[in-house]
């Protein structure tokens, strides 16, 4: 998980905006901006007068440098924020500053100079309850200020500020050397006596750490600002607060520095979070009202990196930024008992779609992706991880890899292929006719094409099981081999994806690509019925999805085009979907871990256009279909089949439909008939309305069958008389089914009444209903 972790602590979640960078006091404007926009005036003004000290003399002096980096500059008008802190100021209410309460510190300082820079500095240690003497040589304080504002104002906000704080003032009291605060009376001085001033050696001062303006006369630190070091107007007041901070740190640690008063950002803007906003004009052209101050305040984008929660469609269900989110994982995955320790990531872990797009659109190429696969092996090996979240589709992968499901062949009188068709094992679960049709169209083009019909091995990838995964790509290398090491023709773009990171010796080519490039007439297999439906389908307009896998699969993407507009159908694109192709939420295997997950992503995609998709991911096409979405394969305008977007296959007939793929592709291109499995000797039936529960459940209904015929044979079952319903479990693999059922008038024939499945290990008695039953069942 190393490799992975090393990029988050470039994360730029808590980078500042682009204004509170400019700023010279570096306000949190985020903090600013939430609480303008919801009219907390008081609560706004608190945060503001923080940052500047004198919110009236700072509202006042400000330039405005904020608006020359506002990224709403060249979309519409830079957000006026100092019209902003204005109103912050004038709707506040009660301005008093608050009275800490708070011992003296027994440490001393002196400032000299009473200008708007040395009464900043003082403001901020006598709020830090330092002893402070202001030594000014006129008869006034202030400095500069007489010559920019109004006196009335910013000696009241002055007088204000220094409300509840002691400190001395000592006026015609001119500093002109060292020895002239006598020795050893203060621990630390701040000079600020103005452009021109005296500067005690300070200006020409370079220590060996290279920090200028500041040198130690004796035990006491001194330092430089304001306008003797060039700054004016808010620079000064700002520099004043800021040395006030570092007297303090030099006076806790001793260490003598003098940083710059520069923030700096590395902020990456997601240029798609800046939408137009028509620019608040005040109504009286002066200042803003309230109403019109919370408007201005809407308008701000709020700068942040959030490439991530832009994209990424876990951190958006979740909520959560990155940095937390491999907080949590490191946690869960830490080694130890999970009875003994938090595991909060646990769901997280396995809710992930895999799409990638997390490191492609960060500017940092954090892998958030990769950091929860990689989580997901760390908990699989040390057998922490929650199988029942992917042991569903294990247990496909292996079905569809078996002897019902699985074909490796060459056509008859070739002992070695070009090609061989790789179409993976959703697609023939799905509707087994588009593999047939499509290894008929290959086979007319390139007759020494093969067929490889299993899976990839994604799913064992996606579980974190790492061993099974590698057992996986052995046999898929080995089946290649025998076919006479072909190039495989693949139709499923995630399958695509998986063999150039994990088979790249294979060479493979996407289906489409062919077909663009081969061309031909595509063979019409279709009905009156059916081509009369298609063509009433054709006045429509659709959107081409691209799946998550076909991201950097620039010519799959152009060669599906090529193909649906060779259809005749109108197509409208998804500017979203092109730009960075995003997961229908199958991808991972979520469904079961976190089915919230999926339904949220999925109405994400089915909201990005009010026009049916053309998917080339047959899941893309299932998962949109069955939540209403109109969406056809690539495959099915090709080969013309009459589409009536009914009800999806249920995961018990996706089973039947790769036995029956798979005899018939047996049968028509081998002339060879499939070996039956023995069935078992009862039947089930199961309503229509349970066979739903059932899919969504995911509960096959061959291991409802196998509970029902297990409870018959051993007599494990208890009988409901007054429901006339016999109920009993029986454990497949890791989980243990129940169900609850019938007899009927037919022999051997039942009629299930209910089902459903839990992790829970039941351990079988010894004795049942009075008798002793062997255990080994």
């Amino acid at each position: 998980m190393e490799k992975y972790l090393k990029n988050f602590k470039n994360c730029l979640q808590k980078e500042i905006p682009y204004c509170a960078a400019a700023c010279p006091f570096h306000i949190d404007m985020l903090d600013f901006i939430e609480k303008m926009k919801r009219g907390g005036f008081k609560a706004a003004f608190k945060t503001y007068r923080n940052a500047v000290g004198f919110p009236m003399i700072a509202s006042t002096l400000c330039h405005e440098p904020c608006k020359g980096v506002c990224p709403r500059k060249d979309m519409d008008s830079a957000v006026e924020l100092g019209m902003l802190e204005k109103a912050c100021v004038a709707y506040a209410g009660d301005r008093t500053p608050t009275d800490y309460n708070l011992p003296m510190k027994k440490k001393k300082v002196a400032v000299i100079g009473a200008g708007i820079s040395g009464l900043a500095c003082a403001l901020r240690l006598c709020m830090k309850k330092y002893e402070v003497e202001i030594f000014e040589s006129a008869d006034r304080i202030g400095g500069s200020l007489w010559k920019h504002m109004d006196s009335a104002v910013f000696l009241a906000d002055i007088e204000e500020q220094f409300k509840h704080e002691q400190y001395a003032l000592h006026f015609h009291t001119p500093i002109q050397k060292v020895e002239d605060l006598g020795s050893g009376n203060y621990d630390a001085v701040y000079v600020a006596t103005g452009q021109g001033g005296t500067d005690f050696g300070l200006l020409s001062a370079v220590r060996g750490a290279g920090d200028p303006y500041c040198t130690q006369y004796g035990a006491a630190g001194w330092f430089a600002g304001g306008g003797l070091i060039g700054d004016t107007g808010i620079y000064a007041l700002a520099g004043g607060l800021h040395i006030g901070t570092v007297i303090d740190n030099f006076l806790k640690t001793g260490n003598l520095l003098y940083p710059k008063n520069i923030q700096q950002t590395a902020m990456c803007l997601n240029p798609a979070n800046i939408k137009y906003a028509a620019p608040v004009k005040a109504a009286d052209g002066k200042a803003y009202r309230e109403e019109e101050a919370q408007r201005e305040a809407a308008r701000c984008i709020e700068c942040q990196c959030d490439f991530c929660r832009t994209y990424c469609d876990l951190t958006d269900f979740y909520n959560k930024w990155p940095l937390r989110i491999r907080d949590e994982i490191m946690a869960t995955t830490l080694p130890g008992s999970a009875d003994v320790k938090a595991t909060p990531a646990k769901r997280l872990l396995s809710t992930c779609n895999q799409c990638g797009l997390c490191k492609e659109t960060c500017p940092e190429d954090i892998d958030l992706g990769g950091l929860i696969l990689a989580g997901r092996q760390s908990m699989h090996r040390q057998k922490k991880a929650p199988w029942v979240f992917h042991d569903f589709w294990l247990r496909d992968m292996d079905f569809a890899n078996g002897e019902s499901a699985a074909v490796v062949k060459l056509p008859p009188g070739y002992s070695i292929g070009s090609y061989a068709f790789f179409p993976g094992c959703q697609l023939g679960a799905s509707d087994p006719d588009l593999v047939r049709s499509t290894y008929s169209y290959l086979l007319d083009r390139q007759p020494d094409t093969g067929l490889l019909l299993r899976c990839c091995g994604a799913p064992a990838e996606w579980s974190g099981d790492t061993d099974k995964h590698q057992e996986e790509l052995a046999i898929i290398r080995k089946n290649w081999e025998e076919l006479g090491k072909p190039v495989l023709i693949l139709a499923c773009p995630t399958c695509k994806k998986k063999f150039q990171s994990h088979l790249a010796d294979i060479p493979v080519i996407s289906l489409y690509e062919i077909m663009a490039e081969w061309g031909g007439e595509i063979p019409a297999e279709f009905s009156a019925e059916n081509q009369a439906h298609q063509e009433h389908q054709r006045i429509k307009t659709y959107s081409i999805f691209d799946p998550c896998a076909s991201r950097d699969e620039d010519s799959m993407k152009e060669a599906v085009r090529r193909l649906a507009a060779d259809t005749g159908y109108p197509l409208k694109p998804l500017p979203e979907n092109e730009a960075f192709p995003r997961c229908c939420g199958y991808g991972g295997q979520p469904g079961i871990a976190n089915p919230e997950y999926v339904d949220f992503v999925v109405k994400k995609r089915i909201h990005e256009s009010d026009h049916p998709y053309i998917t080339y991911c047959i899941n893309c096409r299932d998962i949109f279909r069955q939540a209403g979405k109109e969406a056809i394969h690539i495959l099915e305008l090709l080969f013309d089949k009459g589409v009536t977007f009914e009800k999806q296959a249920t995961i018990s007939e996706r089973r039947e439909n790769r036995i029956e793929l798979k005899k018939n592709l047996l049968k028509e291109f081998w002339k060879e008939e499939m070996r039956e499995e023995e069935k078992r000797p009862i039947k089930v039936n199961v309503p229509a309305e349970l066979a739903e529960k059932l899919n969504k459940e995911r509960i096959l209904e061959e291991d409802v069958i196998e509970v029902v015929d297990f409870c018959q044979r051993t007599g494990r079952r208890v009988y409901q008389p007054e429901r006339g319903v016999f109920s009993g479990y029986r454990e497949i693999g890791f989980m243990t089914y129940w169900v609850e059922y019938r007899e009927t008038s037919e022999e051997n024939t039942f009629g299930l009444v209910n089902a459903y499945a839990h992790r829970m290990k039941i351990e079988l008695e010894a004795v049942w209903n009075g008798r002793k039953t062997d255990l080994d069942l």
